[in-house]
């Protein structure tokens, strides 16, 4: 064979299950996502709040008047604070109940209700708080709150209907809001009122025999608006609007599903998402598994089971992405995600930053998701609220303040944004590679002899160097050969910088591409690899 072109590039994805050779996809990588079927660097994060107190399990985020009002829920507090348009938060303020049962397994649930009786209608918070954490079956505790949703005052306890069981979660179908728990118990307020579960027009139904774990209002259609679904830890329910005496009707669609954990329910236009314990699951009117031929037994085998209930989902509609975030191997705190993106078919993953996040929420009207840190870092000086009317006035207003020195808090991290990390003054590179699938004569046209790397033409949308390294292997079961590193910049100021040369050959062939550098940034395109034949070496 004489020499030849041939485009450097795989099927979209970073294929971990299985072995190197058997597959088509990329067989590594890190920081980098698939759009148009090329791989591109994800986007950078910037923290923008390291006050939290609370390692926190979950985020609810609100949008209006161009300020994002976000609450975050941990073991013992309910904290909050604002994001303006440049990323500026308040300061924190602590609304959490008086009487709150403090609990390191403690686990909150979030969501919004407008409160329409009474008067003009006002958006409420609603809470619910149960140590579920270590168990997802957890049948002990089981709290619920209120408040209004830009008040700084502690929130308030909502009263069960006798025998009500809280231990699951609460969710709010407009004009209806729900709660939910032990043996399929769920419960509905009174119309407009998200306050009221015992009065007229509100109910309750045990409508499976397992725990009730997560709900999400979902489109129903004419005559049975409000609908929602409800996931227990073997079934899928669905809430349908009936009106007169038994207002909702239940109905199973699923009596043979699972749930990984609560917190690994999503919704991506209109179809649900979710992680069951053995596989990926959807909904879009039936259940259906959703297809993983690159990461499901690397997803897995490598969860750490024991802290199941810490996976959590969010979503980054922009590039069409699902990542599910996991405690890998022994860590205790999700530290790594798989991601699904919907727009491309595809499945890649990458490790989190700083040790990990611990829980995240994507403000559709603030467009970036937000994600909390779960390593602490400590502060010389932090200040808190304890006293405010309105989070808004200033610290030389009518509040008390006070100062902690050498406290413990946790970040608040805007991703999305830019393409460094971003922690106060200081700015990191963010360290970005893929390396393709194996590129070799036995494999392209059965001639079994090595592939030898003359020249390389990237072409890259970049910013700043990057570099190309060619890795390979003799055989399927030699060690791995990896040459220099070559680095090329995102401007060639000489015509031989256009190209790059080398003499390097595998019989086994694969591409690294990486950047790594503050501003560092690419996006693939149509790179192409001059290459001949070498010889026929098949032992390393």
């Amino acid at each position: 064979m004489a020499t030849k072109l041939i485009q450097i590039k795989s099927e979209p994805g970073i294929k971990r299950d299985g072995t190197r050779l058997e597959g088509t996809g990329y067989t590594d990588g890190q920081w980098v996502r698939w759009q148009r079927g090329l791989p591109r660097k994800i986007g950078g994060y910037r923290s923008i709040n390291k006050y939290l107190q609370g390692l926190v399990r979950e985020l609810n985020a609100y949008t209006q008047d161009s300020l994002t009002y976000v609450h975050a829920g941990s073991s013992g507090l309910v904290e909050r604070f604002y994001i303006d348009t440049t990323n500026n938060t308040s300061v924190i303020v602590d609304r959490t109940p008086a009487g709150l049962t403090v609990d390191d397994d403690n686990m909150w649930q979030f969501d919004v209700a407008t409160l329409l009786s009474g008067g003009i209608p006002s958006p409420l918070l609603i809470a619910q708080v149960a140590p579920n954490l270590a168990c997802l079956c957890n049948s002990t505790g089981g709290e619920l709150y209120y408040g209004d949703l830009f008040a700084t005052t502690p929130l308030l306890p909502l009263t069960l209907p006798t025998g009500g069981s809280a231990t699951g979660g609460i969710v709010s179908v407009q004009p209806y809001t729900f709660f939910y728990g032990d043996n399929g118990y769920i419960a509905f307020s009174v119309a407009g009122d998200p306050t009221n579960f015992v009065g007229a027009g509100s109910g309750s139904v045990n409508a499976a025999s397992q725990k009730v774990v997560r709900g999400y209002a979902v489109r129903g259609g004419a005559g049975n608006s409000p609908s929602a679904l409800f996931w227990t830890a073997d079934a899928l329910i669905r809430a349908t609007f009936v009106g007169g005496a038994e207002v909702f009707q239940f109905d199973t669609i699923s009596a043979q599903t699972s749930i990984l954990g609560a917190n690994t329910v999503i919704e991506y236009d209109g179809v649900f998402y979710w992680c069951g314990v053995d596989r990926f699951l959807m909904f879009n009117g039936v259940v259906r598994e959703v297809p993983n031929l690159f990461n499901l037994n690397f997803f897995f085998d490598n969860l750490n089971y024991a802290c199941r209930q810490k996976v959590f989902v969010v979503k980054v509609p922009k590039y069409g992405e699902i990542w599910w975030c996991f405690p890998k191997g022994s860590s205790t705190e999700p530290d790594h995600a798989v991601i699904y993106n919907v727009r491309e078919g595809a499945w890649y993953d990458t490790a989190l930053p700083n040790g990990g996040r611990s829980a995240a929420q994507f403000p559709t009207v603030f467009r970036r998701p937000l994600m909390t840190g779960s390593v602490p870092s400590i502060t010389a000086t932090s200040y808190r609220i304890t006293e405010a009317e309105d989070a808004r006035i200033t610290e030389e207003g009518n509040l008390r303040v006070t100062e902690d020195s050498n406290v413990s808090r946790y970040k608040l991290w805007v991703h999305e944004i830019g393409m460094d990390e971003v922690d106060g003054q200081t700015v990191q590179p963010i360290q970005s590679y893929f390396e393709t699938g194996d590129i070799a004569l036995p494999l392209l046209d059965g001639t079994n002899r090595s592939l030898q790397v003359l020249m390389v033409e990237p072409d890259f949308v970049e910013t700043g160097d990057m570099t190309l390294q060619i890795q390979g292997n003799a055989n399927a079961r030699a060690d791995t050969v990896s040459g220099d590193a070559v680095t090329f910049a995102d401007t060639a100021s000489t015509a031989t910088e256009q190209v790059l040369y080398f003499k390097t050959q595998r019989r086994q062939l694969r591409f690294r591409f990486e950047s790594n550098v503050v501003g560092g940034d690419y996006q693939m395109g149509h790179v192409l690899a001059h290459v001949q034949p070498g010889d026929g070496t098949t032992l390393g």
